[in-house]
Order: structure tokens, then C-alpha cells, then sequence
């Protein structure tokens, strides 16, 4: 072969060269300013000689809140698709409610809850395999309850009180007064408080007159009672502090087909005396669930707070019927998602005072 033939080979071996090392991979943005040549001498590949293979990329890139573009709204869709993200449409925002969405599919899927969309997140998320969200229901029961159970419930055992409580520690519960929402969590295999157990729709104080902070549940329970105050009855009433308590809506009489309309309708907004009033579902599961001693914070919340404005939106109760219904409260049939013979008795009951 001549000189010249030998040189347009060897050209032509380094252009497919380039080319196919330009095809592998993802392909990236052109740079603004082409890389400068090397002042060395060219160096000649000896016959036979092997280029090094470039690395295989990583088929996902980690997500983390703050991220933006794309692959954020792909991840979206497939959360959504999934039921883990209630939003209308998918965005390229990685935010809160994305982080939250996130955790809950680590969580009911196995794997490390850090919000992080790391590989393994991403991997089993498009494989097809992953587990569909558990429905809203299990944690916020009363979506799915009739009003009669919400607000005309009562089992005639009023002079029954708890035999005992799990451990202090068990739950945590925050009352976030901006949103008018009640949650309780449980810890995670780190010991924090992350893992949600009820979402309850509430009613704090008006003239923002719940008292805020951090408090220990106190230990007096009352089941069925009248307020000082103005009359009105209340059942499973649980103390928080003081004369601060959790408790059902407001009823005229020992009765409760006697149920005040116009609180029910106010459940949801700050219209209480400083308790926190709740369904009677609600208020049942803590007086049996929540020991003395169990941290409740009382904050006033963040209107921006997207995570627990989603929880309120999603917490939607039957409606106040047209007539009152007529039925016997110990007909009314029990939906809740668990009996109180599955309580563990870790600490006895032991009444104590208002004082």
C-alpha cells in the first residue's frame, strides 16, 4: 500500500473512532468552547493496540428535594400512577410533597426511608413490580365512616375506662392548628417519629386559645360528661393539661342523637373553647391508645406546609344529614380498623385529677 493510502486509512479509522465514542452513553449538552489540542506530539497507536472502555454510566440518577427537570417529572408520574403523590399533575420540582411521596414508597416497599431517590428507589419504582399505595383509609379511617358512627356513637360502656396503655414512648402526637389536622406517628428504625399511624380531622380553640408547646399527656380521663362551661355533653374526653383535653363534638344531652349541628359542621376550623374536639372514632382511639406521659405538640403550622395541607384535603367526612337519623347508638356498626382487645397493656390505668 502506498504512503498516501496508509495515511487516509489511518484518518479514516480515527473519525469512526470518534463517532462511536460519541454514541455511547447519554448524550450532553455541546460545550461552549472546544477543549484545547494538547502541545505534546501525537502519538501513534501501535498496531493491534485496544482503546481503555469508558465507564457504563449509572442508569438513574439520585433525586433529592431541590431537584429539578425531567427525570423529576418522570418520577412524579410514576409515584402518581402508583397512588404514593396526590397532586393533579406531575411537575419538574422536587419539593416536600415529592420527599414525602418518596418516603412513603421506601417505607411500604422495603427499602431505606431517606426520601432519596437513589437507584435501587428509582429501579424498583419503573420495574413494574413495585407495591401500589396503601389507601388513605387505613390511615385516616373515618373518609370511609357513615356520620352516624362519627358522631352518634356510644357503646353504653360509660363507666369503662382503659385497663392500661402501651409504653409512653409508643406514639407522638402533633396538632397542627393551621391546618386543623391531628397526627400521630410512631418511630422509625431510627427512632424518630416518621412513621404515621391516624390522621384525624379537628377543631382547636377560637381566638387562638389552644394553649401551644410541647406537653406530656396528662393522666385524668372522663368517658361521658358535661362542660361547666356551657352545659353541653362531650364523651372520651383525654387529658392533655389542665382542663385541656381531646374530646367528641358537643352534645345537648346525655345522649348523643342530641348532637350540636353547627359543631359538627365547625369540625375543621378553630371553634372550641381551647380543647380539641374530634369525631367520636377519633377521640375513642386515643382515650384507649395514648398513655400519660406521651409527648403532644401543639403548633400553629405553616400555611405553606404542603405535606400536612395535603393531609386535610384528603380528610373529607359524610356530611350533616338532612334529618337526624333514627337509630339506637349500640346499633350503629363499629368500621374502625381495630379493637381494643389489641391494645397492648404495657402501663396500667390510673385515674387522676383535673387538678
Amino acid at each position: 500500500m502506498s504512503p498516501k493510502k496508509v495515511i487516509c486509512f489511518v484518518a479514516a479509522l480515527v473519525c469512526f473512532a470518534v463517532f462511536a465514542a460519541g454514541c455511547a452513553g447519554e448524550s450532553e449538552p455541546a460545550p461552549s468552547e472546544a477543549p484545547r489540542p494538547s502541545a505534546s506530539p501525537e502519538r501513534t497507536e501501535e498496531p493491534g493496540a485496544t482503546a481503555a472502555p469508558s465507564p457504563t454510566p449509572t442508569p438513574y440518577t439520585e433525586l433529592r428535594e431541590g431537584a429539578q427537570g425531567e427525570t423529576v417529572r418522570k418520577l412524579q408520574e410514576a409515584l402518581m400512577e402508583l397512588g404514593y403523590l396526590a397532586q393533579d399533575k406531575a411537575t419538574d420540582y422536587y419539593g416536600s410533597l415529592t420527599r414525602a411521596a418518596v418516603v412513603t414508597f421506601q417505607r411500604q416497599n422495603g427499602l431505606q426511608a431517606d426520601g432519596i431517590a437513589g437507584e435501587e428507589t428509582q429501579e424498583l419504582l419503573y420495574s413494574g413490580n413495585a407495591a401500589e399505595c396503601e389507601p388513605f383509609s387505613l390511615l385516616a379511617p373515618t373518609v370511609g365512616m357513615s356520620f352516624e358512627e362519627l358522631v352518634m356513637s356510644d357503646d353504653g360502656t360509660r363507666d369503662q375506662y382503659p385497663e392500661g396503655y402501651p409504653e409512653p414512648g409508643t406514639y407522638k402526637i402533633i396538632v397542627d392548628i393551621e391546618h386543623q389536622v391531628t397526627m400521630v406517628y410512631t418511630k422509625d428504625e431510627n427512632g424518630e417519629y416518621t412513621v404515621p399511624v391516624r390522621y384525624m380531622l379537628c377543631s382547636t380553640g377560637k381566638d387562638d386559645c389552644t394553649p401551644k408547646g410541647t406537653f406530656k399527656m396528662d393522666n385524668y380521663r372522663v368517658r361521658f360528661s358535661q362542660f361547666a362551661r356551657d352545659k353541653t355533653y362531650g364523651q372520651y374526653w383525654s387529658q392533655i393539661r389542665g382542663a385541656i383535653y381531646f374530646h367528641t363534638i358537643l352534645y345537648e344531652e346525655f345522649d348523643t342523637s342530641t348532637y350540636i349541628e353547627e359543631v359538627w359542621e365547625k369540625l375543621g376550623t378553630a371553634d372550641s373553647h381551647g380543647c380539641i374536639r374530634l369525631t367520636v372514632p377519633d377521640a375513642k382511639w386515643i382515650w384507649f391508645n395514648i398513655a400519660p406521659g406521651t409527648e403532644c405538640v401543639v403548633r400553629d403550622g405553616d400555611p405553606d406546609d404542603d405535606v400536612t395541607a395535603s393531609i386535610r384535603e384528603r380528610l373529607v367526612l359524610a356530611a350533616l344529614p338532612e334529618e337526624r337519623p333514627d337509630i339506637e347508638p349500640q346499633d350503629i356498626p363499629n368500621t374502625d380498623n381495630w379493637s381494643i382487645e389489641d391494645v397492648a397493656h404495657d402501663i396500667p390505668f390510673v385515674q387522676g385529677s383535673q387538678d
